[in-house]
């Protein structure tokens, strides 16, 4: 089946590898979520001289405008409007007698040749055919008379959910594409959804995406990976830097396994997962520090007060910093930024710090366990190696709350790091799980100094 791409490349990786061409699309949501960027996105990937876009508008706002705004979107190109990408308005045709829409249609088709039709808004012309039997005529014979022609056209409009089972030309359309946004807190996310997609797979659930000057920024739901990890030779084990906690791990980590250290704030789960950064970066092998709490100058200044270097260690290639603040957190961008630096930069080992933000931003315990599965086997399809944080409250048990309890089966070793509070702070290390290797199970103090971390 021949794609039309929607000038999105991950987008186009949701719906299958893109639109299927010659098919008629519904694009549907309430004003505000996206509609018309994803369109225009839509349009100016696919015009050209001899088969160029027609962009025609209705009663959902005037051209004028359309235009005016346009042009603040980094895809759109002034200068290939007019020949490349044609717009025109459907409003004269509609007021005198919304019957005539198909042979206007008919004539503006055979005059341009189009390669791309967009209505915006289709909906609209709804409200000029009041009874039911005419629209669903007209709806027909609007499908019909693009069915003829080698054009794939998307039909934009402020349709509600429900409509779905109400309305006509959602079961004439071959594919319909959803945005919807919703609260969280004070802040508001955009979800996009597939509900059809005729003769196609694609990928269901919601993808969460942004809008920016570049247009819709998409973040398809990790699903992990295509693949299982396969493991050829010895097992290949990485000291975590940490002097002291590698005896007891036989000699350290297994290569692309995921590790959970659990712990009360103060204990001392971020100065190992800065370590065991560090010596990977020491050893060829680049780090990313994904956190929520600490900004990159707070960061900075932890590395300095260990007596390292920050400007020779936290850069890309070495020790990559991806710092979100805990205010505007999205799961679904998070993991798919992690995903990409791993790959843009070689990345070997990971330390997010910490889980509890990401499982407040995620909404929901389940969508919060699916991605932390999903995200651990590419971790290990990658072999790259990864410390999770977790912040517990002071003499919890092991894996308690809904983070520890979801996390601590999917991960190959846990890590527990307790701290006892009497005349002097004594913290200690157990590991009370690893996969494939012999460990020492039993309680150790855990030494916190000016030269960092270690384990007697």
């Amino acid at each position: 089946m021949e794609r039309v791409s929607t000038g999105n490349r991950n987008l186009d990786a949701v719906l299958g590898g893109g639109l299927p061409r010659h098919s008629l699309n519904l694009v549907m949501g309430l004003p505000g979520t996206g509609k018309t960027v994803l369109a225009e996105q839509l349009a100016f990937a696919n015009g050209s001289a001899d088969r160029p876009v027609l962009y025609l508008t209705t009663f959902s706002e005037p051209l004028a405008k359309v235009l005016t705004y346009l042009q603040e979107f980094r895809f759109a190109d002034p200068e290939r409007i007019g020949t490349e990408i044609h717009y025109d308005s459907l409003v004269d045709v509609l007021l005198e007698d919304p019957t005539k829409l198909v042979e206007r249609l008919r004539e503006t088709i055979q005059s341009l040749r189009p390669s791309v039709l967009v209505i915006d808004s289709f909906k609209a012309i709804l409200e000029l055919v009041p009874d039911r039997l005419a629209w669903r005529k007209l709806a027909f014979d609007v499908a019909g008379l693009l069915a003829a022609y080698d054009v794939t056209s998307l039909w934009v409009g402020e349709y509600e959910p429900g409509s779905l089972a109400e309305l006509p030309e959602f079961a004439i359309a071959d594919g319909i594409i959803e945005l919807h946004r919703e609260q969280w807190g004070s802040r508001d996310e955009r979800f996009l959804r597939v509900a059809k997609l005729r003769g196609s797979d694609f990928l269901d659930g919601r993808h969460a995406f942004t809008i920016s000057a570049g247009g819709l920024r998409i973040f398809p739901r990790l699903v992990g990976p295509e693949g299982l990890p396969r493991f050829a030779g010895p097992p290949e084990r990485l000291s975590t830097g940490v002097a002291g906690l590698d005896a007891m791990i036989e000699s350290g980590w297994l290569r692309g396994s995921s590790t959970l250290v659990e712990g009360p704030s103060g204990a001392g789960k971020s100065i190992l997962g800065l370590h065991f950064l560090r010596h990977g970066a020491a050893h060829g092998e680049p780090g990313l520090l994904v956190n929520f709490q600490e900004s990159p100058a707070q960061v900075a200044r932890a590395v300095t007060s260990l007596g390292w270097n920050p400007a020779e260690l936290l850069r890309p290639g070495r020790l990559d910093h991806m710092y979100n603040s805990p205010v505007e957190l999205q799961i679904d961008t998070i993991v798919q930024g992690v995903l990409s630096r791993v790959e843009e930069h070689g990345v070997r080992r990971v330390v997010i710090d910490a889980l509890g933000d990401l499982e407040r931003c995620a909404g929901d315990p389940r969508r919060f366990s699916d991605y932390i599965y999903a995200l651990t086997q590419e971790f290990a399809v990658r072999q790259v190696t990864a410390l999770l944080l977790m912040e517990t409250p002071p003499g919890s048990p092991l894996g308690v709350g809904s983070v520890g309890g979801e996390v601590s089966y999917m991960t190959d070793n846990i890590l527990l790091l307790s701290m006892e509070l009497g005349e002097d702070l004594v913290r200690t290390v157990r590991i009370v799980k690893t996969r494939g290797s012999a460990h020492d199970g039993g309680r150790h103090v855990l030494r916190i100094g000016a030269d960092g971390i270690r384990v007697e």
